[in-house]
């Protein structure tokens, strides 16, 4: 063991021992005769002691070299004049006599201060000369793995947090510094560290990198934090590609394990991702208990513990309704309440929800005095008031939302002029309003709006179809029997009078057509008497019962809306009684999934035909499989198309997954089916 290694050890006792002796110096200071009863001069005696100890382990380093010479010689004669006071003011102490007793406690004042600068001097040794005062190092953060300069944003990040300690402008162990790309060409006492020592072997960086760990010579040394795999293979990957300095992650070739490592370096920093690092998890139960309290609320996705609330189409909203949220308030980052009875005294309720960085406030009753509310939600990135009872003295509010992009404020009594003013100091949001001229610039169109007022018809069903840039065109495609696929520029509303997916989308010259909106249109063709259950769904999930599958409505995205049948953990069977023998050769059943809520769509499909209302034969049988992960809400109708057959009735077994599959964030639990209408044609 060399003495010099010992010097970490008692560098730091003669600090705290001093300064205690000091402290108690000024403590007894006040204390009536006798002071102490010789405590301070035997702390001042180890103080001393260690003092000693301190130098001579520190010298015996110092002659190790890879230090600043300059700065060692400093720590090194203040360290000496230190411990020369430490000793002097143990025998100052001792002395009797009065003169001596004056001089002590400004000898003492002195001594800590050598005490000060010779830490100082030290940590600049240890850490570089600027270390007291040097801003800390950050790390770059990257949002896009693929530009990434690979040794300024990948490379140099890992040998500042893993190696510049030990090589640095004040302390160069081996003569080499690792701070910037100058120091790494060039090299130390054992030469370039971005050459082998040998022809066909590794550079000298990865030989040292690969030496055992009780090797001398390997990096870090032990003692050290160690570099983990995933950062040797990145030196690895930079080194095989003649370690370049200006080269971007996607010009170099990548193998999978590589690729995993290199994308797990991005960093998400939306305000969504700023936000769930603050928050806590949310318990599954606690979505369920608000589900039973007739509450849709969902996490964002299985990664982040961020809340989606859906409200929408509630005209029953209480105060109560909102103080159930306020457990995981801070969590809650999307908020629709669309269609909802919330006014401005229920509005203020709001005030809880401080992330929300997307609300929809569409067809409310909220009015001007509103949205003053609405000035505190500092994350709020989009804001939905589509036909609310604004007018322009509203959008003096929004001008303190720092991070709106999207405003929409169609069918409300803003006018031209005042959108045109909001937006010329607001440039970077995205207003979509009752007028769009080009001075409300947007990077992308959006789709245009399908509106009707059903999706599920007997006879047709009118479609209207709005879009919100001056000047843009709309075209769409009606998907049906007749095959049909050729886009027609929508001038007027039109009807549809069959079975049909509705495709729409904006465009406008010198831009990029807009994203697809769809709707879904279903014809029925057959007229329902009756639905009976073979079993009573869901307490919490009922709505009207068989009713429920033959009123020609279909559910929102908004579960606990009362339109959706819910069972949990069991198969939906149901008799269908026509109004009179029909020839049917098509079953359409709408269903939902919201897999964070634990629903799911059916993975199978059987159906039975009776002629004379009493004997059922087996139709067909339509077998799906579990679904595939996602988080997404979704609707679908599912169609099952057999041969002609007329029937007086249908018997329908829904298959239920039963349980959560494998990749859901709770495998095995209670799963539900939720089904809205049944189509026949």
């Amino acid at each position: 063991m060399q003495l010099g290694n010992l010097h970490p050890l008692f560098v730091h006792l003669p600090i705290g021992i001093l300064v205690l002796a000091f402290l108690m110096e000024l403590y007894y200071a006040k204390k009536p005769a006798p002071k102490d009863n010789g405590a301070i001069l035997f702390t001042l005696g180890i103080g001393a002691l260690s003092a000693l100890f301190s130098v001579a382990s520190g010298w015996f380093l110092g002659d190790n070299g890879g230090y600043d010479e300059v700065l060692l010689s400093r720590h090194k004669w203040i360290a000496i004049a230190f411990t020369v006071g430490a000793l002097l003011l143990f025998f100052l102490k001792k002395s009797t006599q009065t003169k001596i007793q004056k001089v002590y406690l400004p000898v003492f004042v002195l001594v800590l201060v050598l005490l000060t600068l010779t830490g100082h001097y030290g940590g600049s040794l240890t850490h570089g000369e600027d270390f007291l005062f040097q801003e800390k190092y950050t790390e770059p953060v990257i949002e896009n793995v693929d530009e990434a300069k690979v040794y300024a944003e990948i490379i140099q990040p890992i040998l500042q947090k893993k190696c510049v300690s030990c090589h640095n402008s004040s302390k160069a162990k081996g003569g080499l510094l690792l701070a910037s790309k100058n120091d790494l060409l060039t090299g130390g006492d054992s030469g370039s560290l971005l050459e082998a020592e040998e022809e066909g072997k590794s550079s000298l960086l990865m030989h040292r990198l690969y030496l055992p760990i009780a090797e001398k010579e390997h990096m870090p040394p032990k003692g050290k934090v160690q570099l983990t795999s995933d950062e040797i293979l990145l030196l690895e990957w930079w080194m095989k590609n003649e370690n370049c300095f200006d080269c971007i992650t996607k010009d170099l070739l990548v193998d999978d394990k590589l690729d995993g490592i290199l994308a797990s370096l991005e960093k998400d920093t939306s305000l969504n991702a700023l936000i769930a690092e603050k928050v806590d998890e949310v318990p599954t139960e606690y979505l369920q208990s608000l589900a039973q309290q007739n509450i849709s609320a969902q996490l964002l996705s299985e990664e982040i513990p961020l809340l989606s609330v859906n409200l929408s189409h509630r005209n029953d909203l209480t105060e109560e309704d909102f103080d159930l949220l306020k457990k995981y308030k801070e969590n809650i980052v999307e908020l629709n309440l669309g269609y909802t009875n919330l006014d401005n005294e229920l509005g203020k309720q709001l005030k809880k929800f401080k992330h929300l960085t997307k609300l929809q406030l569409q067809k409310t009753q909220i009015t001007n005095e509103f949205v003053s509310t609405l000035a505190s939600f500092e994350f709020l990135e989009s804001l939905n008031l589509y036909g609310a009872e604004l007018d322009d003295s509203a959008l003096e509010a929004f001008k303190k939302l720092e991070n709106l992009k999207n405003l929409y404020v169609w069918q409300t009594k803003m006018s031209k002029d005042g959108l045109a003013k909001f937006q010329e100091g607001n440039k970077s949001v995205m207003v979509q309003g009752q007028v769009a001229d080009s001075v409300f610039a947007s990077s992308t169109l959006s789709p245009p709006t399908i509106l009707t007022d059903k999706e599920i018809f007997i006879d047709s069903v009118k479609v209207s179809i709005e879009q919100y840039f001056d000047g843009a065109k709309v075209y769409y495609i009606t998907e049906n029997s007749k095959n049909d696929t050729v886009p027609k520029e929508y001038t007027e509303p039109f009807y549809l009078t069959e079975t049909s997916t509705l495709r729409a989308y904006t465009t406008l010259e010198g831009w990029e057509p807009s994203e697809m909106s769809t709707g879904d249109f279903l014809k029925s063709r057959v007229e329902v008497a009756n639905v009976s259950l073979a079993r009573l769904p869901h307490p919490k999930y009922k709505a009207q019962g068989g009713k429920t599958l033959m009123d020609l409505k279909r559910g929102t995205t908004n579960f606990v809306d009362g339109s959706w049948l819910g069972y949990e953990s069991e198969h939906m069977t149901a008799t269908i009684e026509f109004k009179e023998q029909t020839t049917i050769s098509n079953v359409s059943v709408g269903s939902l999934s919201i897999p964070n809520n634990w629903i799911f769509f059916p993975v199978g499909y059987t159906v039975w035909g009776s002629t004379d209302g009493n004997t059922f034969n087996k139709i067909k049988t339509v077998k799906l499989g579990i679904q595939e992960p996602s988080v997404i809400q979704e609707r679908k109708a599912f169609n099952i198309d057999f041969d002609p057959i007329s029937l007086k009735k249908v018997r329908l077994l829904v298959e239920s997954p039963l349980k959560n599959p494998d990749w859901h964030a709770v495998p095995g639990g209670n799963s539900f089916i939720f089904l809205d209408e049944l189509v026949f044609n």
